[in-house]
C-alpha cells in the first residue's frame, strides 16, 4: 500500500518542477522589466530640466506606466502558476487520502491488512505529504529569489578584461610623457563590426601639444577613451614611455592622466569638495592656488559663502564656463604629467571660452597634452595639428603647414572662416535694420512735435 501511494508522488514532483522553471523564468522577465522602468525615472529625474522644457512629463509618465505594466502581467502570470503549485500539493494531498481510504478499506474488509497497520501507513504517509505542504508554501518564494539572484551572479561571475585592482602591474618613478599609437585598430563592444580606428599611428613626444581634428565620427574623442583605458584597442598598443599601458597599475596610470571633457560632471557638494577630486589629500592653500591658475578664484569669492558654496546637482548652481573652470582647477591639483582636453570650450560662449582658454593654456605648461576640438582657432599654436577622416590620420603638420596643403584642414579652416563671416553679415544686417528703425522712429517724433506746436500754438 505505501508503494502505491508513493508511486503517485513522481506526478507531484513533476507537477511542481515544470510550474516551477516556468516561475523562475517569469521572476527573471519580470525583474528585468522592472529594471528598465527604475531606468526611466532615474533617467527622467536626472534630467527633469529637459523634461520640463520639452512638456515630456505625460510622453515619459505613460513610458513608465507601460513598463509597470507589463511587469504588472508578468507577476500576475507567476501568482496563477504558483497558486496551480499550491492547489496541485492540496489535491494531490487529498487524492491520496481517497486512495488511502478506498483501497486501504478493501484491504482491511479481505483480511489483507490490519486497521492499525492502515493507519500507519496512512498518518506516515500524511505527515510527509505535510512536510511537502511546508515546501510548497516557501517554494514560489524560493523560485522568485532564484530568478533575482540569476541577475546577481551573472555579474559576479563577470570577469571584466582590465582589471581594476590597486597593486596589480607597473609603476614608475618618473614618467617622461612620450604617447604611442602602434597600429591601433578599436571598435566599440556595441558596434563591433564598425571600425572607429584603423591601423593608427601617431608618436608624441614629452611636452608636445597634439590637437585632432575632423568630422564627427572620425575617431578623435575614441583616442581619448583609450588613453585613460576605458577600452582596450582590438590589435595593436597604446604606449607610455614605450611600455605598453596594459602593464601598468590602472589606478597608479589614470592618477598621472587629466582630463577635461566638454561637459564637467560636477558633484553635489561645495566648490572645495569638487576641486579636492583631483587630490583628495591636498590643502586648502593648493585648493586656492589651483583655482586662482584655472581663473576660477575671482568668480568663487563673488559667491555668498565662497569655496563653501554648494553648487547643486551637476553643477546646476553654476554656469557653463564657471563649471569648466572648477573642472580645470580640479586637474590642476591633479597635477598630471598627461593632459586630455576633450573639446574643453565648444560649449562655452566668447567671454568664458577667453576666460577657460587661457587657463588651459596655464595647465598645459610642461605637459603632454592631446587636444580635441572643432574650433580651430583653439589648437593654432599646438605643436602638431592631425586631421583625422574615418578613423585614421590623412594629414598632419602645424597650422601653416596644413594650410600650404590645401587639403581637408584647409577645407576646415575655410568653412569655419565663412561661417564667422556669414555671422558678421548677419550682425550688420541687425545692426542695419536698428539703424532703420531708430532713424523712423526719430522722423516720427519730429512730425509729432510740428502738429503739436500747430494745434496749439499758445503753449509755444
Amino acid at each position: 500500500m505505501s508503494l502505491i501511494l508513493i508511486g503517485t508522488a513522481p506526478l507531484l514532483i513533476f507537477w511542481m518542477g515544470g510550474l516551477g522553471y516556468f516561475i523562475t523564468k517569469l521572476s527573471q522577465k519580470s525583474q528585468e522589466q522592472l529594471s528598465k522602468a527604475a531606468e526611466v525615472s532615474s533617467e527622467s529625474l536626472g534630467g527633469i530640466r529637459t523634461i520640463y522644457s520639452f512638456v515630456s512629463e505625460s510622453a515619459l509618465t505613460a513610458k513608465h506606466w507601460n513598463l509597470l505594466s507589463r511587469a504588472s502581467e508578468t507577476n500576475n502570470k507567476k501568482a496563477h502558476l504558483s497558486g496551480l503549485i499550491v492547489g496541485g500539493l492540496f489535491f494531490f494531498m487529498f487524492a491520496v487520502y481517497a486512495i488511502t481510504f478506498w483501497y486501504g478499506g478493501r484491504l482491511v474488509l479481505e483480511k489483507e491488512m490490519q486497521f492499525g497497520d492502515l493507519l500507519t501507513v496512512f498518518f506516515n504517509i500524511v505527515y510527509g505529504i505535510m512536510g511537502f505542504g511546508l515546501i510548497a508554501q516557501i517554494l514560489p518564494d524560493i523560485l522568485k529569489a532564484k530568478g533575482a539572484a540569476a541577475g546577481i551572479f551573472t555579474l559576479l561571475d563577470r570577469v571584466p578584461e582590465i582589471n581594476t585592482n590597486e597593486g596589480v602591474g607597473l609603476t614608475l618613478p618618473q614618467i617622461e610623457g612620450k604617447l604611442t599609437f602602434q597600429n591601433v585598430s578599436f571598435a566599440y563592444p556595441t558596434r563591433p563590426e564598425t571600425k572607429v580606428l584603423r591601423k593608427l599611428n601617431l608618436v608624441i613626444n614629452k611636452g608636445q601639444t597634439v590637437a585632432l581634428v575632423g568630422p564627427s565620427g572620425s575617431g578623435k574623442s575614441t583616442i581619448i577613451q583609450l588613453l585613460e583605458r576605458f577600452y582596450d584597442p582590438l590589435k595593436g598598443a597604446v604606449m607610455l614611455d614605450d611600455i605598453d599601458i596594459k602593464d601598468f597599475d590602472l589606478k597608479w596610470f589614470r592618477r598621472n592622466v587629466g582630463l577635461v571633457s566638454q561637459e564637467p560632471i560636477l558633484f553635489s557638494g561645495t566648490i572645495t569638495e569638487n576641486i579636492l577630486f583631483g587630490n583628495p589629500e591636498a590643502t586648502f592653500e593648493e585648493v586656492e592656488k589651483a583655482a586662482k591658475m584655472a581663473n576660477a578664484y575671482d568668480f568663487i569669492m563673488q559667491q555668498h559663502d565662497g569655496f563653501n558654496t554648494l553648487v547643486g546637482d551637476r553643477g546646476a548652481q553654476l554656469s557653463g564656463g564657471q563649471k569648466q573652470r572648477i573642472a580645470i582647477a580640479r586637474a590642476v591639483l591633479k597635477n598630471p604629467k598627461i593632459l586630455l582636453l576633450d573639446e574643453a570650450t565648444s560649449a562655452l560662449d566668447t567671454e568664458s571660452e577667453r576666460l577657460v582658454q587661457s587657463a588651459l593654456d596655464n595647465l598645459m605648461e610642461g605637459r603632454t597634452t592631446i587636444i580635441v576640438a572643432h574650433r580651430l582657432s583653439t589648437i593654432r599654436n599646438a605643436n602638431v595639428i592631425c586631421v583625422m577622416m574615418n578613423g585614421k590620420i590623412v594629414e598632419k603638420g602645424t597650422h601653416d603647414e596644413l594650410l600650404e596643403l590645401n587639403g581637408v584642414y584647409t577645407s576646415l579652416a575655410a568653412k569655419q572662416l565663412s561661417d564667422i563671416e556669414a555671422k558678421i553679415i548677419k550682425k550688420e544686417r541687425k545692426m542695419q535694420a536698428s539703424i532703420s528703425k531708430m532713424k523712423e522712429s526719430v522722423a516720427q517724433l519730429k512730425y509729432s512735435s510740428v502738429s503739436m506746436k500747430d494745434s496749439q500754438p499758445e503753449k509755444y
